[in-house]
């Protein structure tokens, strides 16, 4: 039932309970140890004080020569002068006889028993009151006895039930005060988490824009708080770059659905007629549905690039075997431009990436550089080791790109010259798709052009181990 109970309690009743139970239980268990370890102690120095007793008591007989049991009798005087509040003092002989005994409020019977062998301490109850026995032999010349000590423990309770009262009103405070203290120290669990409960709400009410305010200490809960906001950051980033996907391809499918309503309508009213028009407008619509076709195989690479699952064990793939294999096709499909590939004379080490992808993107790279280097028609690649990565730079010497726009060219559906790159097929989307691939694998492009003189893109592909 207690544990269905706490069950039910909020977060902050629960830390309240567990703090302010660690703390009150800490409390007791050291409160309980100290009491017992001074009961403990002060009960030794009880034992202590009997046991100097009987030793003075020892060398006052052992200083007399010829010491009878008459002389015992007659030391009654010392032993009161020696003999404490709440004690008694009694030598016996070796029958258990009473040779003689003072008492100073502590009235007690003992039974008469032998000489033991060595000092003994004992408790007993007397009258439901706790005295402490001691016994010593008693050995001078031909005399045989006991030097008996019965202390009363008046002095000794007292201090232990005083000790005991302050400490339970102690105990009570501390309860009252670890209670306070668990729940201040719940309060500043559980403020920063309301804090976060919130913003999530009003993030939910009102869009992505909210944030929470990170406090200037750098604990778990603030590194959460961090956590969080760069999260949301994340997000919003993400949907803004959603929502200008969605944009850019919404516009990127009218343009060429326009065109080809425009000239199905066209061919509707007038084509059926007049052959010029009807070859024009099929020519066109063909055009189009080219780019149309493209648009759609570009979205599903970046697509495909996105959902890219890098496996733990990739093939290392010769770099130089694969340029190789990739410009050789270029050649093919473009006999008119010259491809340079400048090869160190030590091979660099294979890449770590799979074979296809790295292909892929060398087709990226190449097919930019063909399309914006219609004047001067010349590619030159090379290939260089740096550091963890193998290095692979694509030079044209085109039309360039202005630095102000180079920190937008891996943007999706971004083109530097929006008709030339239409006029040309393209949609924007190649250096996204290379930049998505490329990442996947924890490598980098980077770009370096200037206008009229040509673009220079880099490749860096983590070295195989």
């Amino acid at each position: 039932m207690k544990r269905f109970r706490i069950r039910r309690l909020s977060l902050k009743g629960k830390l309240t309970v567990l703090s302010a139970g660690a703390i009150f239980i800490t409390y007791f268990v050291f409160t309980f140890l100290q009491y017992h370890i001074v009961k403990q102690w002060l009960l030794n120095e009880e034992e202590k004080t009997m046991e100097q007793t009987v030793a003075e008591i020892e060398t006052y007989y052992a200083e007399k020569r010829n010491v009878s049991w008459e002389d015992i009798r007659r030391s009654r005087s010392f032993l009161e002068k020696l003999n404490e509040r709440y004690q008694l003092i009694r030598v016996t002989d070796h029958d258990g006889n009473v040779v003689v005994s003072v008492s100073n409020g502590a009235a007690v019977s003992l039974l008469p028993g032998g000489v033991p062998d060595k000092l003994k301490m004992d408790e007993h109850f007397v009258n439901n009151e706790r005295f402490l026995l001691l016994r010593q032999p008693l050995h001078i010349g031909n005399l045989r006895g006991t030097i008996e000590i019965a202390r009363r423990l008046t002095k000794f309770q007292q201090v232990t039930n005083t000790l005991f009262a302050i400490m339970t009103v102690i105990g009570v405070v501390a309860m009252a005060a670890s209670a306070l203290a668990g729940r201040l120290v719940a309060q500043s669990f559980i403020r920063p988490l309301k804090t976060l409960a919130q913003t999530m709400a009003a993030i939910k009410n009102n869009g992505l824009k909210q944030r929470i305010d990170v406090p200037s200490a750098r604990d778990e809960i603030a590194e959460l708080m961090l956590m969080f906001n760069n999260m949301m950051d994340d997000i919003e980033r993400s949907f803004a770059m959603q929502r200008q996907f969605v944009e850019d391809a919404s516009h990127e499918l009218r343009t060429p659905l326009a065109i080809l309503q425009g000239h199905l309508s066209l061919l509707q009213r007038w084509g059926k007629h007049n052959r010029d028009i009807l070859e024009e407008s099929l020519e066109a619509a063909t055009k189009e549905a080219e780019r149309l076709k493209r648009l759609v195989l570009e979205l599903l690479d970046l697509s495909r690039a996105e959902a890219i699952t890098v496996p733990k064990e990739v093939t290392p793939v010769n770099a130089v075997a694969a340029i190789g294999q990739v410009v050789e096709n270029f050649r093919v499909l473009h006999p008119d431009f010259e491809f340079i590939v400048d090869r160190p004379e030590r091979a660099p080490a294979r890449v770590a990436i799979a074979k296809h992808h790295f292909e892929q993107l060398l087709f990226i790279l190449l097919d930019n550089a063909v399309k914006y280097s219609q004047h001067v028609k010349k590619i030159a690649l090379s290939l260089r080791e740096e550091g963890s990565f193998v290095t692979v730079a694509v030079r044209d010497y085109g039309i360039g790109i202005p630095q102000e726009e180079l920190q937008n060219v891996f943007l999706r559906f971004y083109r530097v010259d929006k008709a030339r790159s239409r006029e040309q097929g393209g949609a924007g989307l190649g250096l996204s798709i290379a930049k998505e691939m490329i990442d996947k694998y924890g490598g980098h492009i980077m770009m370096e052009s200037e206008v009229g003189r040509g673009t220079t893109v880099k490749l860096a592909i983590p070295k195989a181990e």
